[in-house]
Parts: structure tokens; sequence; C-alpha cells
């Protein structure tokens, strides 16, 4: 009687799923194509939910894909609940984060420490240079603070400091010498270290999220993957240190680059939370949108550590925030010429730097233990953010792939067990990020 029953389920199954792909111009045409660039992006974000599977409830994932009318399924793929791949337009660029090599490959930056008097150099802190999930270059700084490395070609990367000074880490992008962008600066990348003081919170933070590995950027290319943008405009905090001032209506505003480790281009931000650390303690936070832009309420005037974590990689580094039109009123001097409203950063991918490799780069004791009970109080009191012009979708944290078009293709392989399948191995994890995202940047 059960093999009877078993047998007349599946029949079942596989006559829908017949009735679906004779009537459904979607179902027929994706089982006609063997992948548009779209699904490709798609199952990209999928890939996630490998990572994620022990900690989700299956039945109430199960249940909520199983109830959905067969008929409801979407037009074309999108990602699970909360989550929203966005068109390259959609996505922030308007800064950069490139170094530009000369004929040796090489280039020369500076780190220092943002104090009370100013800038102070921050000698002997030990640089690496990462890309393609390893150590290329190595070298320290000397008692100005500078350092250099050679030998490299175009990539993307990240750089990783550590020392008596505390700690610098984001992603860069490096490129060729051309006549138009000639190798001619005698400083290339100048980069403000995370306080010692919050050195360790920060990397316990870094390492309570990382991702496990690179599951978005390891895939062939794709056309769709060139239409991305390169950013452009100034040189972002990571090269270029900034004073940033705190909006209008009292939020500091930022954006998150995130590279494509395979091209350099810009994508879609699906895990990241920011952080401004204040003498070991977190003192705002704020979920990054998915086209990279954040707003941090609450912050008073002084040098931080600003600290980005998640599953699309991690940052950390040294800021000075300054209060509203502080240049005009005279009552701040900026440590650095240049003052902008907005904050922008790169992290380093989770292929270069992830929970496999994090504790050979920062020692063994890194990240040992949890956040303090300071980092949650401040992330549960973290106001919703606003609502703003320009800013698309909903997103989620480290979910994976598509629901709708993963129940569909289980339906369309003719059988129960694939629709189960699909069913379970959907992503339906994330963190979850509000439908009000900030504006790019504040009207003052």
């Amino acid at each position: 009687m059960r093999s009877y029953s078993l047998r007349s389920t599946i029949s079942a199954a596989a006559l829908v799923a017949s009735t679906l792909v004779s009537t459904n111009p979607v179902l027929r045409a994706a089982e006609e194509k063997p992948g548009t660039a779209e699904e490709s992006r798609v199952a990209a974000a999928e890939s996630e939910k490998e990572n994620e599977r022990k900690e989700l409830d299956g039945d109430s994932g199960l249940s909520s894909i199983l109830s959905r009318p067969l008929s409801s399924a979407p037009a074309a793929p999108q990602p699970p609940s909360r989550i929203r791949l966005l068109s390259p337009e959609e996505i922030l660029k308007n800064r950069s984060h490139e170094i530009v090599l000369d004929a040796d490959g090489a280039f020369v930056g500076r780190i220092f420490s943002i104090t009370a008097e100013g800038l102070a150099p921050a000698p002997g802190m030990q640089v690496k240079l990462l890309t393609h999930g390893g150590l290329v270059a190595e070298t320290m700084t000397d008692s100005t603070g500078r350092f250099s490395v050679s030998g490299l070609k175009r990539d993307v990367g990240g750089v990783v400091a550590i020392g008596p000074a505390g700690m610098v880490v984001y992603g860069v992008r490096m490129v060729e010498a051309t006549p138009e962008q000639p190798a001619d600066k005698e400083i290339d990348v100048e980069s403000a270290a995370v306080l010692a003081a919050d050195s360790a919170l920060a990397q316990k933070l870094m390492k309570s999220a990382i991702g496990v590995r690179d599951m978005r950027f390891n895939t062939k290319l794709l056309v769709s993957d060139e239409e991305f943008p390169y950013g452009e405009g100034n040189i972002a905090t990571s090269l270029s240190y900034d004073s940033v001032q705190i909006a209008a209506d009292g939020k500091v505003y930022g954006q998150v680059n995130l590279l494509d480790e395979r091209t350099g281009r810009y994508r879609e931000v699906l895990s990241m939370k920011v952080y401004f650390l204040k003498d070991g303690e977190a003192v705002g936070t704020a979920r990054v949108a998915p086209n990279g832009s954040f707003a941090v309420a609450g912050l008073a005037p002084g040098v931080h550590s600003l600290v980005g974590v998640g599953r699309d990689g991690v940052f950390g580094m040294g800021i000075e925030v300054l209060p509203f039109k502080a240049a005009a009123a005279g009552d701040y001097v900026p440590v650095s010429m240049f003052l902008t409203t907005e904050v922008a950063v790169a992290p380093i991918g989770a292929q270069n730097l992830n929970q496999a490799n994090f504790d050979s780069y920062f020692g063994a004791d890194s990240g040992a233990g949890e956040a303090t009970d300071a980092v949650a109080a401040t992330a549960a009191a973290a106001p919703a953010a606003p609502t703003g012009s320009g800013v698309a979708g909903t997103s989620g944290g480290g979910g994976g792939g598509a629901s709708g078009a993963g129940l569909a293709a289980g339906i369309a392989g003719g059988g129960l067990g694939a629709v189960l399948g699909a069913a379970s191995d959907s992503g339906l994890s994330g963190g979850g990020f509000s439908n009000n995202c900030p504006p790019t940047t504040p009207s003052q």
C-alpha cells in the first residue's frame, strides 16, 4: 500500500511538471536554454546556503515554499526572501579604490594613527598584500609609517596591516599605469589604522561573521558580470584618508564598494554590517543596503574605528568624525585636507580573507570569545535606517539562491524527490535588511 501511494505521488508530480512546462513560457524557456546570465547570478548567490543549511528550521522552510501556489512562479529567477540582486546601474560607484602600479609593479603606502593633535606615523606595522587567496607580498612600515611592495600585476586583492598602532584591513584594485593614469604619486595608499584600543573588538567582530570561503565570485565569468561598473570619482577613504562630516540630520553616511574579485567591478552587497568603535566599545552600527549605502546615527565628533563585517568581506580603519559644517564653524580643524560628507571603503572579499586563513594573518588569539555585551546592546538599539531615494529593494544576510526558481526547477525536473530537494536546499536564512535604506548623499 505504501509503495502504491508513493508511485501515485511521484506520477502526480510528474504530471504537474509536464503541464507547467508546456503551458508556462518561462519554464519552457528554462528547459530549452541551458541557463541565462541572470540564472547564473542567482545560482552564485544560492551557493551561500550550503554554509547555513544546518541553521535552518527545515520544516518551516519547507512549508513556506510548498504553500505557495504553483501558478505564482516568478517571471524571472529571483533570490530568496529579503535578498535582492541589483542591476549594474543601481550600485553606488562614485568613489575609486584603484592603486596605479609603476613599471616594476610597485606602489608606496603610508599608515598612521589619528590623535587629538593630528596624524602620527605608525612604525613597525606588518603589512601583507593578499590576492587569489594567498600572500603575495609582505613588508614592514618604517619610522615614518611608509612601506612599499613590488612585483605586482593587475589584480584585485586586499591589504592587511597589524602592529603597535592597531590594524588596517581593506580591499583594493591594482591597475597598470597608462598615459591617462600615470604612476606619478609619491604615496599611493594612505591609511589610518583602527585604534589599538579598538583592535581586539574589531577582530572579534570580524571573526564572528566572516565568510567561510568565497561563495559568490568563484564561477566562470559571464557577459553580465562584465556589465557592472568600476569605481570613479574621488579616491576612497581606505586609499586617501578622509575626515567625514555628520550630516544635517545627525547621521554619518557612507558606502561600501564590494569588489568582484574576478574583475574588480562593484557588485551588490548581500551580507555586511558596519560598526563605529570608540574606546573599545561599539557606539554605532547599521546594516549595509544592497546598493552599498549605510547611515549611522548618534555618533559624537571625534576619532573612531570603522569596521565592516559579513560574508561578503571585512574591512577596518580609523576615521575622524566631525560635527555638521565643522569647517565653516571653525570649531574643529580636520586632520586631513579632504573633508567629505560620505565615507567610502572596499572590503577584502572572502576569497582572500576568510575563516580558514584569518588566524594565519591576525594570530591564533584573534577574535577569541564572543563580541561584548556592548556590541549586542548597540545593535539592538540601532534605529531603523531612514527612507531615501536612489536605494532599491530589500536585502538579507548570507542567504542562498532562488527559492521560487528552485521549486519551479525541481518540479520541472519531473519528480517529488526533486521538489523536496529544491525546497530544502533553497536559501531561507539571512540577516534581513530593512525596507528603508539611507540616501546616497545627505541633503543639507
